[in-house]
């Protein structure tokens, strides 16, 4: 058992219900490769954002819990054509609903925690 420490960014954790952590190295190939082979769970990640994302994604798995830890984002939520805004500042999070699409704006960079149910997810070009 490898209880750590470990860095996130460095590494993920997958939480794999009931209760089990499983910690998960990035590499080059993690998004072509890795997320393939995790076990169903939710993804725990951490990201900079230094500028507007250039893709929307959804997760038909669950919801997504995004969690702004510094700087500032705006949210886009796009449910059928109608776009929400929810502004994020440090220490605030938002739960977006399963199935939503949605993207970010970003004011301030900074870094967002978030908990994705990864299986399914979708992207889609923003511009």
């Amino acid at each position: 058992m490898n209880a750590g420490p470990f860095v996130l960014g460095e590494h993920f954790v997958q939480l794999v219900g009931p209760g089990k952590c499983l910690p998960v190295k990035v590499d080059d190939v993690f998004w072509e490769t890795g997320i393939t082979q995790l076990p169903p769970g939710r993804l725990v990640t951490m990201f900079e954002s230094a500028e507007d994302w250039q893709v929307w994604e959804r997760h038909p798995g669950g919801e997504e819990l995004i969690f702004q830890i510094d700087g500032e984002m705006t949210l886009v939520l796009d449910e059928d054509g109608t776009e929400t805004r929810v502004r994020l500042h440090a220490g605030e999070f938002a739960v977006v609903p399963a199935g939503i699409w949605h993207s970010a704006e970003v004011a301030v960079p900074g870094r967002a925690l978030y908990i994705t149910p990864g299986e399914g997810t979708e992207s889609r070009p923003r511009h």
